[in-house]
């Protein structure tokens, strides 16, 4: 009858921290077929578990020819192996077939830790000038904005806590849930925003981060001066996290001004040339280089409708009676 494995034994066999005959127990209940699931699963939940671990496949390969090399047993008994069979071709069979298993399992770990990110979270990504909704399992929906990024985990979503992180930009329809499951929505800045059932908007790129709040209530948790901080938002509220830390909040905005993008709409107020620059770069991958100075800091008020960045370009040059020329992959914005 063969002994069963437990997790608490297989992850103590990753740690190294198993004898020989434990060992030699996981390594046959690895290699039948009846257990490739179960491994996997497990070999999942210890990643997550046990960030840290790096494995170093180079040493581990060098140790076990190391090991093949020094083994007296096989330098002193390879006459009577190869002669004899029996007893000792079957003993070296299996010290054979421990040392494949030990080595195919160190590669298997440096697998699955290369590639942990795809493991442990679904993505959806959204290329320049592409819009997409995204249908999570707990009925939520998320409109993601061009070049943005929404990790999902594929474990354990719908547990205590719904958590997902955003890196660029979206708005997020909340469903609620009957024991008030958390949604919390990370940035790459550990700025968090917390829900229970609610929509609102997040922007979070290099050049800063904004959340805005159509209906319901959230939480914003952020550190400023290494200390932690909360602030409570209501309907009409725009956050702004500075490059401190420190979160600046306005009251009564326009918020859909800030989700425009949805309807390939651009809402501008006083909006400054290198901002909408930054802006198209950001959303269509257009370079735009300001020749003038003076251009920089010029603004534009307007509500302009575009599915390209040439088309963008082109209105804000004629409002404000600029030139445009283009130079290779680069648009070039001059004074007349």
């Amino acid at each position: 009858m063969k002994t069963p494995v437990s997790k608490y034994a297989l992850f103590e066999y990753l740690s190294g921290r198993a004898n020989l005959l434990e060992k030699q127990l996981i390594e046959d209940w690895i290699t039948a077929n009846e257990n490739t699931e179960t491994f996997y699963e497990w070999l999942l939940e210890y990643e997550a578990r046990c960030p840290q671990f790096v494995p170093d496949e180079d040493a581990a390969v060098k140790s076990l020819f190391q090991r093949i090399d020094s083994d007296d047993y096989i330098q002193t008994n390879r006459h009577r192996t190869i002669t004899g069979g029996g007893h000792s071709s079957l003993f070296l069979k299996r010290i054979n077939r421990s040392w494949l298993v030990a080595a195919s399992v160190t590669l298997l770990l440096g697998c699955c830790w290369l590639l942990r990110e795809s493991l442990l979270y679904k993505s959806y990504q959204t290329s320049f000038g592409q819009i997409t909704n995204v249908y999570l399992e707990d009925g939520s929906k998320v409109a993601l904005n061009s070049n943005s990024k929404l990790k999902v985990p594929r474990f354990g979503f719908d547990q205590d806590v719904r958590e997902v992180m955003l890196e660029g930009e979206a708005e997020f329809s909340v469903s609620h849930t009957i024991d008030n499951k958390r949604f919390i929505v990370k940035t790459s800045d550990q700025f968090k925003v917390e829900v229970l059932g609610t929509t609102f908007s997040v922007f979070a790129r290099p050049r800063g981060t904004k959340v805005a709040l159509t209906c319901g209530s959230i939480r914003l948790d952020y550190s400023q001066n290494d200390q932690h901080k909360e602030m409570i938002m209501e309907p009409g509220d725009m956050a702004t996290l500075g490059r401190a830390g420190e979160v600046q909040l306005q009251k009564q905005q326009d918020t859909k001004t800030l989700v425009s993008w949805k309807e390939q709409r651009y809402v501008f107020n006083s909006t400054a040339v290198k901002d909408i620059v930054s802006m198209i770069e950001e959303n269509f991958g257009q370079k735009v280089r300001l020749e003038d100075p003076e251009i920089t800091s010029r603004t534009i008020t307007g509500n302009f409708k575009t599915k390209n960045a040439d088309e963008l370009l082109r209105t804000v040059s004629e409002v404000l009676n600029i030139r445009m020329e283009q130079d290779g992959p680069t648009i070039i914005l001059t004074n007349k």
